[in-house]
């Protein structure tokens, strides 16, 4: 059974079931088919969320299906993230990384909330990974400068985000599945 918009039901613990009882690829088209306003709702209403729930083992890739609330053909991107040294990093994979750069950030638990930390990055790249390119410089600031990525639970390897720029809240969402 395919849950109800988010905004359509106050039972969130019956949403929750009929979206982990949905196959994988059921869940990345119902995540594709979420507005901002479902988005939101998800975010107010999001669970805790360790940083251990979205990462693997040291060295290991981790890829995130990625839904934004931008426009179409905007909206659509991947987060991958690595454990190693004694860190976690990430990178964005989309189709625009050629021109806004492939915006490295750091991650980190904060409270209940993963954080997506763009004003940190990592010394270092893992192999196969773009080279490191500063946040704050040419186009990649208007995508990524002074920009952390606050991300809680919606279901298990289903998050979602907003971002935060300088400290204030920005009314842009997104999702994230793990694949």
């Amino acid at each position: 059974m395919t849950p109800p918009l988010p905004t359509l039901t106050d039972d969130m613990s019956g949403f929750r079931a009929a979206l982990t009882a949905l196959p994988i690829e059921e869940r990345a088209n119902f995540m594709h088919g979420l507005a901002k306003r479902e988005q939101k709702k998800l975010w107010e209403e999001g669970e805790p969320l360790t940083l251990a729930e979205m990462i693997g083992v040291e060295g290991e890739f981790v890829r995130h299906e990625g839904q934004n609330d931008l426009l179409p053909g905007f909206d659509r991107f991947e987060k991958h993230l690595c454990s190693r040294a004694g860190g976690v990093q990430g990178i964005n994979v989309q189709k625009f990384a050629w021109l806004v750069g492939p915006g490295h950030f750091t991650v980190r638990e904060e409270g209940a909330e993963v954080w997506f930390d763009y004003t940190r990055i990592a010394e270092s790249v893992p192999e196969g990974w773009p080279a490191l390119v500063p946040n704050e410089r040419g186009l990649a600031q208007l995508v990524y400068g002074h920009m952390i990525d606050k991300v809680r639970k919606v279901v298990d390897g289903m998050v979602v985000g907003k971002v935060f720029r300088r400290g204030k809240p920005e009314e842009h969402y997104f999702m994230l599945l793990r694949r």
